[in-house]
């Protein structure tokens, strides 16, 4: 029987000694069994990493590479993680969100049998009591697996971080882009970078997998909705100019017109 390859998952973790716990827990609990765990602590003043190692005997390979200075964001973080990696993929997952048991070998299954070197998965949401949430999108969301391009993308990122995983092969020397003037849309930047490129083959799964938490101090205000928009904005202007793709101007002009009218419809409600 053929081995399955080795996944790198890599944590940043920054103050998350609340839920780093359940996180780990969900994922020894994977049925795929073939990883190891990269946690890259971003100089966390709680007890984050004392609560982290405990765990350490739980996992085959685990790793804590801790930072001295915070970087004000996860970008640099995952850099680190993946200048620690000897996977053939990398999976990301953030230090306060959870994976459903079947997640890394249901997407590892498909991208081998079908050849895709990019993939995510559907998430739901809890809050910080780990209970679920019922969004509008996740009811109106299609469980159907799809592919699209980078037009898509563009007018809207429909990829959640903690359910990528990605060929090593594919990401090359492509890194998250650690200005502060994008933390939070970082990796929109990445996923448009690599999309751009002609060795991409993605599929998102339909399949809820991850749970995103919401927690209520983070993007959930309107100054952070404003923020959140106004970054991607500017992950999305910064990938037209430096790949010259001027063509796609006028997707990214709309979608982002179309944002900003949702969020001041409402702020006056």
């Amino acid at each position: 029987m053929k081995k399955m390859p080795l996944v790198s998952v890599i944590i940043p973790m920054y103050n998350a000694e609340k839920y780093i716990q359940e996180t780990l827990t969900s994922l020894k609990n994977q049925s795929y069994d073939n990883y190891e765990v990269i946690i890259v602590d971003n100089a966390s003043t709680d007890n984050s990493v004392s609560v982290a190692q405990e765990m350490s005997s739980c996992f085959k390979s685990f790793l804590i590479v801790k930072s001295d200075v915070n970087s004000g964001g996860p970008a640099k973080p995952r850099n680190i993680g993946i200048e620690h990696s000897s996977g053939e993929y990398i999976a990301f997952l953030d230090a306060d969100d959870l994976w459903e048991p079947k997640k890394l070998s249901y997407q590892i299954d498909i991208m081998i049998r079908d050849g895709f070197n990019f993939t995510c998965v559907s998430p739901s949401a809890v809050n910080e009591m780990s209970e679920k949430i019922v969004r509008l999108r996740d009811i109106l969301s299609s469980n159907e697996n799809k592919s699209y391009g980078l037009k898509t993308l563009l007018f809207r990122n429909s990829i959640t971080t903690s359910s990528v995983v990605i060929s090593k092969k594919l990401l090359g020397p492509k890194i998250f882009n650690e200005s502060k003037s994008i933390v939070t849309c970082e990796d929109y930047l990445l996923w448009l970078n690599l999309f751009g490129s002609d060795s991409c083959s993605f599929l998102h799964i339909g399949k809820k997998l991850v749970k995103y938490r919401v927690i209520s101090t983070s993007l959930g205000n309107k100054d952070g909705k404003y923020a959140f928009a106004t970054k991607s904005l500017l992950a999305s202007s910064d990938f037209l100019v430096e790949n010259k793709r001027y063509d796609l101007v006028h997707i990214t002009v709309f979608s982002n017109l179309l944002r900003l009218l949702k969020l001041f419809i409402f702020r006056f409600n």
